[in-house]
């Protein structure tokens, strides 16, 4: 009986140590990541007010070939590299490019791999190199000053840009509907995850908590009141651990993803304004 017993005990250790998050990527990756592919009727990046768009390719850090946008406003001297959200592509952000671009900035919005024309799959450390990918891009090929640089981050975004800021140097942080860090997110989305320790999760790549509770550039942080996806409460965890220059705005009127359509004036005139006390 206690030869049973014992190899039920490491049965269920086996299992349960298979299962988490840290080990179980593959798995788990189909709940975190909702790609689309580049639709066939958007040839070419659309010209956005009077601003022609410039399709761009640049190599991850294995090798696959990224895909995207830059909007160059002859008029604006600040930069602002764009990180989305976790579903759809570039062609998704079309609004938020143009809401961006009205605010005064340049725009270079990007498809990690495995979205749109980006070749690969989606993971999570490998998100996270493509945004250092396309700022060295940004640096590299367009010849941008890295003080020129703001990092934008829409929803999952948010900590990319957050990452990006830990080893790329930026002006300012921008993070959109973003949450605290991966494993608060996980375990608030699939409360069994609850059972394992962060150390079983994957290498804490995405987490804004540990970004802002050190030195970070000035952060202005925007989160819907009605977000259902990413509760507000990680918005103010994540404004009341920054340590440096921090700006929270409150959309009363916004959800997760609608901040461009329910509150795009609003939103355009924070950004100009934070903009405004970084000159």
């Amino acid at each position: 009986m206690l030869r049973v017993f014992l190899s039920g005990i490491s049965l269920a250790v086996g299992v349960y140590v298979a299962l988490a998050p840290r080990m179980a990527g593959p798995f788990y990756r189909q709940f975190l990541f909702h790609p689309d592919p580049y639709p066939h009727d958007v040839e070419t990046a659309p010209k956005l007010g009077a601003i022609h768009g410039e399709d761009v390719y640049f190599l991850s850090r294995r090798g696959n070939r990224l895909h995207g946008w830059i909007y160059e406003n002859p008029e604006a001297r600040d930069w602002m590299l764009v990180s989305h959200g976790n579903a759809g592509n570039i062609v998704n952000r079309i609004e938020l490019v143009h809401l961006l671009l009205r605010a005064g900035v340049s725009v270079f919005i990007y498809d990690y791999q495995g979205y749109g024309r980006s070749q690969g799959k989606p993971d999570i450390p490998d998100i996270c190199y493509d945004g250092e990918a396309a700022y060295d891009f940004l640096v590299a090929e367009k010849g941008v000053r890295q003080e020129d640089i703001i990092l934008y981050g829409e929803s999952l975004g948010a900590s990319v840009a957050g990452y990006i800021s830990k080893v790329r140097r930026a002006k300012a942080l921008i993070l959109q509907s973003g949450f605290a860090s991966l494993e608060r997110i996980a375990r608030e989305s699939m409360p069994i995850l609850r059972i394992y320790p962060d150390f079983l999760f994957p290498q804490s790549f995405l987490n804004n908590i540990a970004v802002l509770s050190k030195p970070h550039p000035p952060v202005l942080i925007a989160h819907g009141l009605n977000d259902a996806v990413i509760g507000f409460d990680h918005a103010h965890h994540l404004f009341q651990t920054a340590v440096g220059k921090k700006i929270l705005l409150e959309l009363p009127e916004s959800a997760h993803s609608d901040i461009t359509v329910s509150a795009p004036e609003k939103f355009q005139a924070a950004i100009t304004e934070f903009l405004s006390t970084l000159r």
